[in-house]
């Protein structure tokens, strides 16, 4: 019989596919949304910790709405984001992999690939050249979701880090759907935030 923890992991098993990509993005960019105008006041915890939670919370939303986007993006240039099973299965792609590649393997319907395995190919699978400022600004992104997501830290505010991921988008944007992106996430006391897509 199934544990409960084996019962939930399948309630979320899914491979995805092509079409999947736009719902990525939508989620991506409300988490980012999020991230960019959530204040203080929003967060509903003691006011010692406020600005801790707030902080927090933004860095979670900036990690996973990030790693959604970079997923849209393989989805939609045609490229599976599941892990293929562990079978030694002769023969099987390396990743990336197009949906093409790993027909007649099977993939791991409850596991994608992790946010630090999709990085260094997002050149690859965009067709571009190389895209350091993106690869940098990820990575922070991709620091800041699993520290959260794994501890409390009492964390000094360096916005040279917000602005990393800032870049970043700027540049996904441009290379990925060819739109531009304004964002700030605000965090000192007189910063606003800003979200704009043209």
């Amino acid at each position: 019989m199934p544990s409960e923890e084996a019962k939930v992991k399948a309630q979320f098993a899914r491979l995805f596919v092509v079409s999947d990509w736009s719902r990525f993005k939508r989620m991506g960019e409300f988490y980012l949304q999020r991230a960019v105008f959530l204040k203080r006041a929003d967060v509903d915890v003691a006011k010692d910790l406020q600005l801790l939670a707030r902080n927090s919370l933004k860095r979670l939303f900036i990690g996973i709405g990030t790693e959604l986007l970079v997923k849209a993006v393989y989805l939609q240039r045609n490229f599976s984001i599941n892990e293929l099973e562990p079978s030694g299965q002769a023969g099987a792609p390396a990743f990336p992999f197009t949906f093409q590649q790993v027909g007649g393997f099977t993939q791991a319907q409850d596991r994608t690939v992790k946010f630090d395995r999709l990085i260094p190919h997002l050149a690859a699978v965009l067709d571009s050249g190389p895209l350091p400022q993106v690869e940098a600004g990820l990575k922070v992104a991709k620091v800041f979701r699993n520290k959260e997501g794994h501890g409390v830290l009492s964390q000094q505010f360096v916005r040279s880090s917000y602005t990393a991921i800032e870049n970043a988008l700027s540049e996904l944007y441009l290379q990925a759907w060819s739109k531009s992106v304004s964002v700030t996430f605000s965090l000192g006391p007189n910063e606003k935030g800003v979200w704009k897509l043209s």
